[in-house]
């Protein structure tokens, strides 16, 4: 655990199960913001297409394009703008309400070489081509780490419920969430949700983790298991049971 994120400003405390560098901190790009805003509702999960923080800060210059977070293969942190008050371009309609984490992935089995910490793959329906690399299970408990930071946090200018729109009658979407063509969607959101195939895989192992308790190991061979060869994950038999009156 290192320091914790800039937040409205301020420093928040050391976040656990996070390794963060800010951009107070040499070395580490700060995007101009688009816009200014008073709070966060909404955290915004993305994958890059790519094999490093370097080239996707990289990508995203040259784009145009820009994002509060990029998470590295070992789940370490970068931060590149204000969670709270920074508006920045990573999620069309979703820009103005919402701050954004890329996890490093190279996504297309064909983007793979040897020496990487990326070696799984699985056949995936809602995947871009069919099929999809796995985060790293280092990136998915620091992406639990910061969704339980995100929805429990007691910051002001993060006010994003524990709320996941891509779950509904049991089920997770690996695809669009037609409510997500709008904003603000405030919770827990996949890219996946209202743009491009990323995210998702990452959402399902959030809530695994954080809403039906399972250990890091279980957790991401069931995210694997239940996001294979299906369009939607289901997760039914793991939610809560309701009371008997």
């Amino acid at each position: 655990m290192s320091g914790g994120f800039i937040v409205g400003g301020k420093t928040t405390f050391p976040v656990e199960g996070l390794s963060i560098r800010t951009f107070a901190e040499d070395g580490v790009h700060r995007f101009p913001s688009k816009g200014k805003r008073a709070r966060a509702v909404e955290l915004v999960i993305h994958e890059t297409v790519t094999r490093s923080v370097d080239s996707t800060i990289a990508v995203l210059k040259k784009r145009g394009l820009s994002v509060h977070l990029v998470m590295g293969a070992d789940g370490a942190l970068t931060q590149h703008g204000d969670l709270a008050t920074d508006i920045l371009w990573h999620a069309s309609q979703h820009n103005g309400p919402s701050f954004g984490v890329e996890v490093v992935n190279p996504y297309y089995p064909s983007y793979l070489k040897p020496g990487l910490p990326w070696d799984r793959v699985i056949k995936a329906p809602w995947a871009h081509k069919g099929e999809y690399v796995l985060p790293t299970p280092a990136q998915a408990e620091a992406v639990a780490a910061l969704v339980r930071w995100t929805t429990s946090a007691s910051t002001p200018g993060i006010a994003v419920p524990r709320v996941r729109p891509g779950l509904r009658d049991g089920r997770f979407a690996l695809g669009l969430v037609p409510a997500a063509a709008k904003a603000p969607l405030p919770g827990v959101l996949a890219h996946q949700y209202f743009g491009h195939a990323d995210g998702s895989m990452l959402v399902l192992y959030a809530w695994l983790r954080i809403e039906a308790g399972l250990t890091p190991d279980v957790a991401f061979e069931e995210a694997v298991k239940r996001a294979t060869g299906v369009r939607r994950a289901d997760v039914r038999d793991l939610l809560p049971t309701p009371a008997v009156a």
